[in-house]
């Protein structure tokens, strides 16, 4: 059957040749399409208009600095409107200050005199999840083992009160955003001034303590930050069912280079797949790029096995190729959580930057697929989408299709055991013949031996059988000699006893009384 399945795929193929290459999409994307837009060498992402974090923030900032001078220009005259704007921006700074703010971290080792226990500042106490439970034992547990206490205890004070006051708080999700991200900013300039990470003792930089930081805001407050609103939920399950009705797209729509016959490339998709659809367990932004990255590296991994290229012209179709098949739930929010509150400085530069770019490059184009995209009919494609036909056998569904090569792997596994299987008989066969043969030798060699150094039992042994065998012999012959004789006795007697009249039968000359034949067989032994 799969044999018939190759032959028809080569035929089709060379006859849908030409019109196959047609129909290849084209994803060709180079490195430098992946910065940002205003040339500050950090990557940008669709969802920010090709701009990085800080860029967007700086546009978004400027948008909003027109639109209230737009808004307040009929009302205001220009003094009265810079004079308004510089008291609500110098609000704004002292509400964030004030929110997040701690005593000054001290130099020396030892804790400040002033700092008080979180316990004692007389707060509204919540009750925490078990994951919030959990991550606030590993922050404490690594601000314990890698700084001071005095740091230790200065940095968990003011962590535990922004969560504290976050929870209060109700915002939109990009107001939010802007919050903690300040935060974050306001913290890390904080501990990147202080002399301990200069240090010979220091064991950690600045960026790992704000990992950590973030890692753990983002568990605690996770219920508020996370698909905040009712229309990204809804956002969600329309591309979710989208990315669902595109499963004809394989992956030689999509052109990659992957070679599906080789085991170790369909564990490594296998693997990017799972780590893609663990993004949506995880509960902090930090968590959910180390899902991205390993995720990312075992796509990488596959194009090696492949013996593919690992450039973006190869990576970001195979990125696709893995959305499409694993189709992780929550994908898109789990994309806007990352953006809005993960470290900046993690969404810039870095491997984990590059790959969360291509995964946003790749959510766009599921988004925008169309006809267009893998140049066909736009009636054909629709047909496809819709599930009323299904593409025609031919290389660019058939060649890199991950069950043919299953099934031919199956195939070939199930050849190779059965002649293992009939190899295993030749040599059972082989073995028992041989074991026979020996079991024959053994036998004449230890009769051999016997024979040439008798024990004294075997030879009383032969001795007593070769006694009762002479005087078993001497009694059938004294038998039989009184059965001959007795014989000749009783036919005289009859002889002269017979009348005339009533005739005898006959012995047949070849008759022998089985008597008879015991004791001839026992004198020819003689």
């Amino acid at each position: 059957m799969v044999s018939l399945i190759l032959q028809t795929q080569r035929v089709m193929s060379d006859k849908h040749g030409e019109e196959d290459e047609s129909k290849k999409a084209k994803m060709h994307l180079k490195a430098n399409d992946l910065l940002c837009v205003n040339g500050c060498g950090f990557y940008g992402t669709p969802q920010w208009e090709n701009r990085c974090s800080k860029c967007w923030r700086a546009h978004q900032n400027e948008l909003k600095k027109s639109q209230d001078f737009a808004k307040n220009k009929s009302l205001l005259s220009f003094d009265q409107f810079q004079e308004r704007r510089k008291s609500t921006t110098e609000s704004k700074s002292r509400g964030i200050k004030n929110l997040f703010k701690t005593s000054p971290i001290p130099e020396s080792g030892t804790s400040s005199p002033t700092s008080t226990s979180p316990s004692s500042t007389p707060t509204r106490r919540r009750d925490l999840s078990p994951d919030s439970l959990e991550a606030r034992k590993q922050f404490s547990d690594f601000l314990v083992a890698n700084l001071s206490t005095a740091m230790a205890q200065e940095i968990a004070r003011s962590v535990k009160n922004a969560v504290n006051k976050i929870s209060e708080m109700r915002l939109n999700s990009e107001d939010m955003s802007d919050l903690v991200i300040s935060y974050y900013q306001y913290l890390g300039d904080r501990i990147g001034v202080h002399s301990y990470f200069n240090s010979p003792d220091c064991k950690v930089k600045v960026e790992d303590v704000m990992d950590q930081v973030e890692k753990y805001i983002s568990t605690c407050c996770y219920s508020m930050f996370f698909c905040a609103s009712h229309d990204e939920e809804v956002a969600d399950m329309s591309l979710q069912d989208r990315i669902r009705s595109l499963h004809w797209v394989t992956a030689g729509f999509l052109e990659t280079k992957l070679v599906f016959k080789k085991q170790n490339v369909r564990d490594k998709i296998d693997e990017a797949i799972t780590e893609l659809i663990e993004i949506n367990a995880k509960k902090s932004a930090f968590e959910k790029l180390d899902c991205l990255t390993r995720s990312c590296k075992a796509i990488f991994e596959a194009l090696k096995e492949s013996e593919s290229s690992t450039s973006a012209d190869e990576f970001l179709p195979t990125l696709i190729y893995i959305l499409f098949r694993g189709n992780p739930p929550l994908i898109q929010s789990n994309v806007k959580f990352i953006s809005r509150f993960a470290v900046p400085a993690r969404l810039m530069s870095g491997e984990a930057a590059y790959f969360f770019t291509n995964l946003s490059c790749a959510l766009e184009f599921a988004r925008n697929m169309n006809h267009e995209s893998l140049q066909m009919e736009k009636a054909e494609f629709e047909a496809y989408t819709s599930g009323h036909m299904a593409p025609p056998l031919s290389v660019l569904n058939s060649a890199c299709n991950q069950a043919m090569y299953v099934l031919e792997g199956t195939i070939e596994t199930i050849v190779t055991v059965a002649k293992k299987a009939e190899d295993l008989v030749k040599n059972l066969t082989g073995v028992d013949k041989k074991s026979d043969d020996d079991l024959e030798k053994m036998l004449v060699l230890i009769k051999e031996t016997v024979d040439i150094f008798p024990t004294d039992e075997y030879i009383q042994m032969k001795e007593s059988i070769f006694a009762e065998e002479q005087e078993t012999a001497d009694l059938l012959v004294s038998l039989s000699r009184q059965s001959s004789e007795s014989g000749r006795g009783t036919l005289s007697t009859s002889a002269d006893n017979t009348q005339p009249s009533t005739p005898q039968p006959q012995l047949d000359p070849s008759f022998e009384s089985p008597l008879a034949a015991v004791l001839k067989e026992a004198a020819d032994s003689n």
